[in-house]
């Protein structure tokens, strides 16, 4: 899986990982850490960091495939850019705000 599909999984269902798998994808993803960097501070092997890393990946598919967040957020954005092209001062500030909050 590419880093950047692991990084937008992880900011929107990376907090119903444990604290340890995301902390772990997160090292290995955003810190570019090796298996057995990980492994070191935490006192395990390199392959248990490996089945962490493997589970917390697929237990961030597997919520993004129930819940569809991601798919949703584009739809939405989309929507907005078609409105954005045709639109009022006023609309234009609510849209904005509309992009601000799906980012957060």
């Amino acid at each position: 899986m590419e880093f950047f599909e692991i990084a937008t999984l992880r900011s929107y269902y990376g907090a119903l990982l444990t604290e340890r798998q995301n902390d772990m994808l997160r090292m290995h993803y955003d810190e570019d850490l090796s298996l057995a960097e990980i492994a070191e501070v935490y006192g395990v092997s390199r392959q248990a960091v490996a089945d962490s890393l493997a589970k917390g990946e697929k237990s961030l598919v597997d919520y993004d495939k129930k819940l569809g967040l991601i798919a949703r957020d584009k739809a939405i954005l989309s929507a907005l850019e078609t409105i954005d092209r045709n639109s009022s001062p006023e609309v234009l500030a609510a849209i904005a705000e509309i992009k601000r909050i799906l980012e957060d």
